[in-house]
Parts: structure tokens; C-alpha cells; sequence
């Protein structure tokens, strides 16, 4: 090897480790405006010039494209900022930075705490702990964004319960009923005391350079692929275990009274939602 060679394989490596505080940093960010007054920031830590960039919350299906992301965080997640709180903070970071130092696969763990206005007008105060996979990018300003980025709940409890007694009443369904017209769900399954605990998602693994999709090293890749393939065998889709648990539907509003008060249009108007405080559809 080259002294020209060296150098630029150490140069490399240099950034691919300042890269790495660069994308803990940007989900910092992430978590750091994820709030009532300041959520319609939230789409500047994401990579808006890449088409396919995409963000999954719960149950809620997938946002793919910028003006779906904005729409996301803008519109659809707008809450009364008065008595409300959402509070999330990023754990147990294992950040892989491709060897070609262009894009970088994440998981963090996340627990957090939010107030929410209930069907009475009330606040209610809820604890909030879930899991990012995450994948993030070099843009052409140099800067490192998030490209694509999942949720996966573990559990939404009432604050004066644990997720042992309250299990069954998990948060489902969109922050508010919409227009938009997102993919299906990839994976829900938070806890219950009926299935096993899936270690979903799991760690990235080191890789060379892109190739496939989130899902693929979230669901365990080819060294823990037999993990994957036991839960479809078992369960049969991405929200199996969740509705063998629960006997219902995933992605329908339930226990979420703010998120059936209404439903925003394409342009952010706030229109009838159609359905009851409950979930249940109007007569």
C-alpha cells in the first residue's frame, strides 16, 4: 500500500468517526423539536432531497417522500401546545457507518413521557417507551441526515399504571385521522402478556455499502433471519401478534381521543373526522 493509499484509507476512517457524532447529533435534533410548539421543525433533520425518504411511526403506516414528511410532522402531529408535553429521549446508540462513509444504519432505544388532552378536555399523562431503526445519509451540503426512520412501540401506559395492567389499552391508530395516502404498516407489536417479547428491531450489523432495506437488518438479517422467519410462521403478517393479543385491527384510532376529534385534510384544513371520541364511526 501507497503512502497515498494509507492516507486516504485514514482519511476515510476519520470520517466515518466524525460521522458518527454528526448522526447522533441529527437524532438528537429529531428528538430536541418533537415538541407541541417546535414539531413542524422536525422535517429539517431529514434527508428532503432523497425522494424515497421515509418516516413510520406505530402503526400508523409508512410516509414516503418529502411532502409526505412535512406533512407528517406539520400537520397531522399538530397538537394544542397549552397543557400538552412530549418528551422522548434517545438511548443505547449502535450506529454503523457504511465502509464507503456515504450512508449509516442506527438503532436507539427510547424512553419518554407525554401529556395528552382527553375526551373531556382534561390532561392525561402517559409513559411512552419504544425503539428507532434508523438509516441516515451524506448529502451533497455534507451534512448527514436521516433518510429512513421507524418507530416501534414497546408500550404507551397510563402514568399510574404499569404496561402490565394496561396493556390492553394501547395507543392505535394516526396522532390524528388524515388524507394522506401512506404504505401499509411494516411491523407493530408492542407488549401484552398473550406473545413473546420479538427482539425487534436488532442492532445493525457492519456492512460495506448500501444495499437492501431497513427492514431487512431490522428483522435480523442473514445471521438472525431465522428470527424473522418464526414470527411469520407463527403470526403470519406484521401485525399478527398485535391482533392475536388484542382481537382487533391495527392502524384504527382507539384510545387516542385527539386523534379521531378531526381529520386533516391533504392542505392541513381541519375537517370531521366522521368517527366518535372512541374510535367508533358516527351515526
Amino acid at each position: 500500500m501507497t503512502i497515498e493509499e494509507r492516507l486516504e484509507k485514514l482519511e476515510l476512517e476519520m470520517e466515518r468517526r466524525k460521522a458518527v457524532t454528526e448522526i447522533q447529533n441529527c437524532i438528537g435534533r429529531y428528538e430536541g423539536v418533537h415538541k407541541a410548539m417546535t414539531m413542524y421543525l422536525t422535517p429539517e433533520t431529514f434527508a428532503l432531497t432523497m425522494p424515497d425518504v421515509s418516516m413510520e411511526v406505530s402503526d400508523w403506516g409508512v410516509f414516503v417522500g418529502p411532502e409526505a414528511i412535512k406533512f407528517q410532522f406539520a400537520e397531522m402531529m399538530k397538537e394544542e401546545p397549552i397543557g400538552t408535553m412530549f418528551d422522548h429521549y434517545v438511548a443505547t446508540p449502535i450506529i454503523e457507518v457504511a465502509g464507503d462513509g456515504k450512508t449509516a444504519r442506527a438503532k436507539f432505544d427510547s424512553p419518554g413521557h407525554e401529556t395528552q388532552i382527553d375526551e373531556n378536555g382534561g390532561r392525561k399523562a402517559y409513559w411512552t417507551w419504544g425503539s428507532y431503526s434508523a438509516e441516515f445519509i451524506k448529502e451533497a451540503d455534507g451534512h448527514w441526515r436521516i433518510w429512513h426512520l421507524k418507530w416501534w412501540r414497546t408500550f404507551r401506559t397510563d402514568y399510574y399504571k404499569s404496561w402490565v395492567d394496561d396493556w390492553q389499552n394501547i395507543m392505535t391508530g394516526p396522532a390524528h385521522e388524515h388524507d394522506w395516502n401512506q404504505k401499509p404498516c411494516t411491523f407493530f407489536h408492542p407488549y401484552d402478556s398473550k406473545t413473546e417479547r420479538w427482539p425487534f428491531p436488532l442492532p445493525p450489523e457492519p456492512y460495506e455499502t448500501y444495499e437492501g432495506t431497513m427492514l431487512d437488518w431490522a428483522f435480523g438479517g442473514e445471521r438472525y433471519k431465522g428470527l424473522k422467519e418464526a414470527y411469520f410462521e407463527k403470526y403470519g403478517s406484521p401485525t399478527g401478534a398485535f391482533e392475536y393479543a388484542h382481537g382487533r385491527k391495527a392502524g384504527i384510532n382507539m384510545n387516542n381521543p385527539a386523534g379521531a376529534s378531526f381529520r386533516v385534510s391533504k392542505t392541513g384544513e381541519h375537517l370531521d373526522s366522521g368517527l366518535n371520541l372512541d374510535g367508533t364511526k358516527k351515526i
